[in-house]
């Protein structure tokens, strides 16, 4: 499991490449590489997004803009 400072680290290197604003998937891509990205139904979406979202909502480095989109603050 994550921790928020493997959060902090991914959002970290998220910002490094350039990203500003980042939804949980892109997060959740980052924090776990290679996992399961369908569902029972099909749909491709990566499973940790839901996770990834809520450790989004606990941090202090960034803040939600929009619907699911959070923006990466200043070091």
């Amino acid at each position: 499991m994550a921790t928020q400072d493997d959060l902090l680290r991914a959002l970290r290197v998220l910002r490094a490449k350039g990203y500003r604003v980042v939804s949980a998937a892109t997060v959740a891509e980052q924090l776990w590489p290679n996992t399961r990205s369908q569902n029972s139904h099909g749909q491709v979406f990566h499973l940790g997004a839901g996770i990834a979202g809520r450790m989004l909502r606990k941090c202090r480095a960034v803040v939600e803009r929009s619907r699911r989109q959070w923006e990466i603050l200043e070091d």
